[in-house]
């Protein structure tokens, strides 16, 4: 009962710095991802701990994530850790070749019972995080944790590895769109005479399958074209911008392996076509006719006598949890995740602030109505003030001759349709 305490206040309270935090989520190939089968999310890690809370905590699903051994040490943190449905898996520099012995045996009795009891598994399947569009060479655990879970049933699991994309639409700012896909997944009973033949190279095929899988579906960026291609996934976005959801479903279209792929001819449209709108004064969304999130803008207007104020100082927060991160944690790598959990913390010390002003002012319904309008609306302030360059750029696009307009149409049309 605890645990599921700790679980549901540790997820309600992600919401509050999520809401300044992440713009839209989409989540496409949900017909790969079965509910009544036992699953192994085997995807990249680009951003830490904030990776397993936009599966955890935005997908909507029960899911237990694996990571690293050593921060379950301690008995307080094992607890917790555990409450939020993570489960240790030990690298070797996580901790002595017995205590990682030991633990992974532990972990891997666990994982079976899950799995027997068709739960969903998340494992990030390139061993460490590193904030960058791409994909590193993936580490054969997947593939051997696979092999085990189907030795172990005699071959009778079902076991689904879904290669998992995650993309981010940049790091370290505010207003992120994510992209979670999922791929066609591995049955592993189909690797059966494999296995028993030669369970190292059965093991390196799956991880091979996901490897290809992962780069046909995460912008990769570095390599030629860099600039061209982060252009690209602005567009992508564009395209598939939904404004009146903040999460979305099977909608998203446009290759990113396509993206990935350019060449030179694409690459020379992409870098015309940037050139034309920056001559312009307009943005690729003005150009595409990208709609915005209206009822956001009403919410935050409706409310701004007192959602206002709670932007402020809730902007404030993230101004300093930015800074002080940046400023006193050298490794990149945890950035976004302690920004995130530094301001989730923050957050709720303003939330508890409000409802103490609140019911001290006002009765129980107005204060629980201003509680809420105030947070909800202040959520809808990050989006309103994130949508300014956009309608600004929109009265230049207004400005613009027809001739103009339709010459830069058919430019950006060029390209989607060298990327569909």
């Amino acid at each position: 009962m605890l645990k599921d305490w700790v679980f549901h206040f540790c997820r309600n309270s992600l919401r509050l710095p999520l809401g300044g935090f992440v713009r839209k989520v989409h989540f496409d190939g949900l017909e790969n991802f079965p509910k009544d089968k036992p699953v192994l999310l085997a995807g990249n890690h680009p951003n830490s701990f904030l990776d397993g809370v936009v599966y955890q905590h935005m997908s909507g699903r029960k899911i237990y994530t694996l990571t690293r051994g050593d921060v379950f040490l301690k008995p307080i943190a094992n607890y917790f850790l555990r409450s939020m449905c993570l489960r240790p898996i030990f690298r070797a520099r996580d901790a002595n070749s017995e205590v990682a012995r030991k633990g992974n045996s532990q972990t891997m009795d666990e994982l079976y019972d899950l799995f027997r009891n068709n739960q969903t598994i998340l494992i990030f399947s390139e061993g460490s995080s590193f904030p960058q569009k791409g994909v590193r060479r993936l580490r054969k655990g997947t593939g051997h944790i696979a092999i085990d879970m189907m030795k172990r049933s005699d071959y009778n699991l079902d076991l689904h590895v879904v290669p998992t994309a995650l993309n981010y639409s940049r790091f370290g700012s505010l207003m992120q769109t994510i992209h979670v896909s999922f791929d066609q997944p591995i049955v592993v009973k189909n690797f059966k005479d494999e296995i028993e033949e030669n369970d190292k190279k059965a093991a390196e095929k799956i991880t091979n399958q996901l490897q290809e899988s992962l780069e046909n579906n995460i912008v990769i960026t570095k390599g030629d074209y860099s600039e061209e291609k982060e252009f690209l996934h602005e567009v992508i976005i564009n395209e598939n911008y939904r404004p009146f959801t903040f999460k979305s479903y099977n909608t998203w279209k446009l290759s990113i392996a396509k993206l990935n792929s350019i060449n030179d001819k694409t690459a020379s449209k992409v870098r015309d076509y940037k050139q034309a709108i920056l001559k312009e004064g307009v943005d690729d969304a003005n150009v595409g006719g990208r709609s915005f999130d209206a009822i956001s803008v009403f919410i935050a207007l409706f409310t701004f006598g007192f959602s206002l104020p709670v932007y402020a100082i809730w902007w404030l927060i993230w101004k300093f949890s930015m800074t002080f991160i940046d400023k006193r944690v050298k490794n990149i790598i945890f950035h976004d995740s302690l920004k995130v959990g530094l301001v989730m913390v923050l957050s709720l010390v303003l939330v508890l602030g409000l409802a103490f002003a609140f019911f001290n002012l006002f009765s129980p319904l107005w204060a629980i109505l201003l509680l809420i309008g105030s947070i909800y609306g202040g959520v809808c302030w990050f989006r309103l003030v994130d949508l300014l360059p956009y309608f600004w750029n929109q009265l230049a696009w207004f400005g613009l001759k027809e001739d103009v307009k339709n010459d830069l149409s058919k430019k950006r049309e060029a390209i989607i349709q060298a990327i569909s």
